[in-house]
C-alpha cells in the first residue's frame, strides 16, 4: 500500500521543473562551447581563405588552433584577437 503525502503532487512538480531545468542546461552548456569553438571549415568560410592559407597562418604561428587526429578547431577568443592584432583603423586625408 502506497502513503499519500500531503504534498506529493507539488513535490512531484518540483522535480519535474528540475529534469527540465537539468535538460536545457545540459543544451545550454554544448551550445556554449560550439561557440567558443569552430572548426576549420568554418574557419575557412568565415575569414574567406583557402586551406593552404590557413595552413600557412598554422605553420607560422599567425592563429593557434587545436589538433584532434585530423580535425582542427579555432577557439573564437583566437579568432578575435588575430583580427584585433591586425586591424589598421581608418585615417582620412588632409
Amino acid at each position: 500500500m502506497e502513503l499519500q503525502h500531503p504534498n506529493k503532487e507539488r513535490l512531484k512538480s518540483i522535480e519535474n521543473r528540475l529534469e527540465k531545468l537539468t535538460s536545457e542546461l545540459s543544451t545550454i552548456k554544448k551550445t556554449a562551447l560550439q561557440a567558443l569553438l569552430i572548426d576549420n571549415a568554418d574557419f575557412l568560410k568565415l575569414m574567406n581563405i583557402s586551406s593552404s592559407t590557413a595552413q600557412n597562418w598554422r605553420n607560422k604561428g599567425i592563429i593557434a588552433y587545436s589538433q584532434i587526429e585530423n580535425k582542427i578547431y579555432y577557439k573564437v577568443s583566437d579568432i578575435e584577437q588575430l583580427l584585433d592584432l591586425h586591424y589598421r583603423p581608418f585615417k582620412r586625408a588632409n
